[in-house]
């Protein structure tokens, strides 16, 4: 469940990035994608650092 926590959160961070950039971002689909492997990345570097996101 963290990872797939970590994804929605890489999604929403991609989506959120993209609308502050305006004109500087990569489109919808390039900033919800590079959200998501943002978020997996995020997730498995928290895993390592011992960081809990607060699920189990």
């Amino acid at each position: 469940m963290g990872i797939i926590l970590s994804i929605v959160i890489g999604i929403l961070a991609g989506f959120i990035a993209g609308k502050l950039m305006k004109g500087g971002g990569f489109g919808c689909l390039w900033n919800l994608l590079l959200g998501v492997v943002g978020g997996f990345v995020g997730g498995q570097l928290f895993g390592l650092l011992n960081i809990s996101l607060g699920t189990s």
